[in-house]
């Protein structure tokens, strides 16, 4: 019973954690360059390789143990959604201009990599588990909740950044 609990709770996580993914994606299509995109992204990783590592009391040797496992994900995430905002921002433009066969194109490459994401989200269950026999449980709980809070604290902080681009005129 135990173990469904904690299944049922990290999908749920993980579920999550995808819809925000997708919203990001949305979000962000055309706000931002691939060079801010990858600083931002750079950053994001560094902050919360801090932050986890002071959530969870981890020492270096954990801590390098945690982020092997999570950057496997990280990257190949990163790319897939880098190149999601590309190929939206290219949809828009075909549409505009009424070129089919390059909406039709982008549509089915657009199609294929939200599979490849929701691929990639559910592999994340793996790593879940890989994570877990890593960590005690009360270690495990503070990493769903920190992975839950910093996931909202991204989000506001992203928002906010669109909100002064746009006053700034910034804006695409």
């Amino acid at each position: 019973m135990e173990k469904s609990r904690v299944f049922v709770t990290m999908t749920m996580f993980l579920l999550s954690v995808f819809i925000f993914g997708c919203f990001v994606l949305v979000q962000a299509e055309t706000k931002m360059d691939d060079k801010e995109m990858a600083e931002m992204h750079q950053k994001i990783k560094a902050l919360k390789k801090k932050k986890i590592t002071e959530a969870l009391g981890l020492n270096k040797e954990s801590s390098e143990k945690l982020f092997s496992v999570i950057d496997k994900y990280d990257d190949k995430r990163h790319e897939l959604m880098r190149g999601m905002r590309v190929d939206i921002k290219n949809l828009r433009k075909a549409v505009d201009d009424k070129k089919d066969n390059m909406t039709r194109s982008l549509v089915d490459k657009i199609v294929h990599n939200q599979k490849e994401l929701l691929s990639l989200k559910l592999s994340e269950v793996d790593e879940l588990n890989e994570l877990r026999s890593m960590f005690t449980t009360e270690q495990q709980a503070k990493y769903i909740l920190f992975s839950v809070d910093f996931n909202k604290t991204i989000k506001k902080i992203m928002a906010e950044k669109r909100r002064n681009r746009s006053k700034d005129g910034k804006e695409d």
